[in-house]
């Protein structure tokens, strides 16, 4: 528990008077009052916690570290030191360090709801799975009524896929309120997780009578039944992208080691050695093969569902403009021989069915023009494409390359990917596929 002690002084409402100057933005008078204050009263670790809050203010990033580092040191038995440079490694995307210092706020308190709850949300927003659980399950001891808590730790136990967890926690939600559709999806989710299809052919037919054409569950239906849909909804990808923009480029570049913009920008430059070229980027994310291409001589036009990937890739400056639609509307809409170049990368595996993206990319490119895709693999012994349980498709290589012949390109190159990025710590197979449009 913590051993240090705040009482209601006199240097406690100074403290707070320069808090509310911060807060206000008035930064030269915060700090003028709180050089003052550190004067007179030395190392006590609320002063370099205002100072840490200070400097990010000014957008010193390096100096608010310094400054919650020094907290943490004046008062290592303090809590909230330590939670408050948990959270400030985490706004500078210092995903692991974050969660370290979350595991000590934790050991300083483990019975404090309130530090607990603050370490779920950073262990969730490092994409830091077990730790999630691992708090989570302390918040629900703490706070076993609080049913958001429960249905919190129940989708995270489907996504770690420990079904049989889950789905205890999701009879009991289902009892508690019926008519909640997410608890019913998720009951769905877990239930299939440990084979009981049956029940979650039942949670997907009361999904669809409370929302009837509801394409989300529709799609939970189709899955309990056996069947293997075409595509995934629409809604779920935009949903997920847009809860995943804040970290997609940490997460994915430096957890996931994921390269394939780099490549297929490698690939176009090599093409295109001047530069002069038009590209459309399907399932643009933030951004990142305009990243690699940097400013062309032509333009760049982005497409992707989430709003939240489109405003962090706008900041790049790179692309001329986005349109804010799914892949094969974009395709649909787009007049023939309008692009020299299409990528979409790490997009497919939540399109599914390339029988009308390859034919519809050729039909928009101009004669000679590059269409660069990314696939994951599946093995030449499964299905031409295959639904896997984390929800993404996975194609045969043979499979792709019999559609784009058949689509009568001029050249067809498919590059194997041993990582095409990791999956759990282990390397996830994929292919990059490279098409060029015949010349007449």
């Amino acid at each position: 528990m913590s051993n240090y002690t705040i009482s209601d002084d006199a240097l406690t409402q100074e403290l707070q008077h320069i808090g509310s100057l911060i807060a206000s933005g008035q930064l030269p008078q915060a700090a003028k009052a709180l050089n003052d204050v550190q004067k007179r009263h030395g190392r006590d670790a609320r002063i370099f916690l205002l100072g840490s809050r200070l400097a990010e203010q000014a957008g010193n990033p390096a100096g608010a570290l310094q400054s919650a580092e020094l907290a943490q040191k004046a008062a290592p038995g303090w809590p909230v030191a330590t939670i408050e440079l948990a959270m400030l490694l985490l706004r500078q995307k210092k995903y692991a360090e974050a969660v370290e210092q979350a595991r000590r706020g934790v050991a300083l308190a483990p019975d404090d709801f309130n530090v607990i709850r603050r370490c779920v949300g950073i262990a969730i927003q490092a994409d830091n799975l077990p730790a999630t659980l691992e708090w989570l399950r302390k918040a629900v001891a703490l706070m076993p009524h609080e049913q958001r808590l429960r249905s919190l730790l129940a989708a995270n136990l489907v996504a770690a896929r420990e079904g049989e967890e889950a789905l205890a926690l999701y009879d009991q939600l289902v009892q508690e309120q019926p008519w909640d559709t997410e608890t019913l999806a998720g009951r769905a989710r877990a239930a299939m997780l440990v084979g009981k299809n049956e029940q979650a052919r039942q949670d997907a037919e009361a999904l669809l009578r409370l929302e009837p054409g509801n394409t989300s569950h529709e799609y939970l239906l189709a899955l309990a039944r056996g069947e293997q849909p075409k595509t995934q909804p629409v809604e779920d990808v935009k949903n997920l992208f847009d809860r995943f923009a804040d970290n997609f480029d940490t997460v994915l570049w430096k957890n996931l080691q994921y390269r394939v913009p780099e490549k297929a920008a490698g690939i176009l430059l090599k093409a295109h050695p001047d530069r002069k070229f038009n590209l459309l980027d399907l399932g643009c994310g933030t951004g990142l093969v305009g990243v690699f291409l940097g400013r062309l001589n032509g333009f760049i036009i982005g497409v992707d569902l989430s709003e939240e990937m489109i405003r962090k890739a706008a900041r790049h400056n790179v692309y001329e403009r986005f349109h804010n639609v799914n892949v094969l509307d974009a395709l649909r809409d787009t007049p023939s021989d309008h692009y020299e170049a299409i990528t979409c990368c790490d997009v497919l595996v939540y399109v599914g069915d390339l029988s009308e993206v390859i034919p519809n990319a050729l039909r928009i490119l101009k004669p000679g023009g590059h269409f660069i895709f990314s696939c994951e693999a599946a093995t030449e012994d499964e299905e031409d494409m295959v639904l896997r349980a984390t929800g993404r498709f996975a194609h045969k290589a043979s499979a792709v390359q019999r559609l784009c012949e058949e689509a009568g390109v001029g050249s067809v190159e498919i590059e194997q990917l041993p990582q095409l990025r990791t999956e759990g710590g282990e390397p996830l197979p994929g292919f990059l596929v490279t098409v060029r449009k015949s010349q007449n």
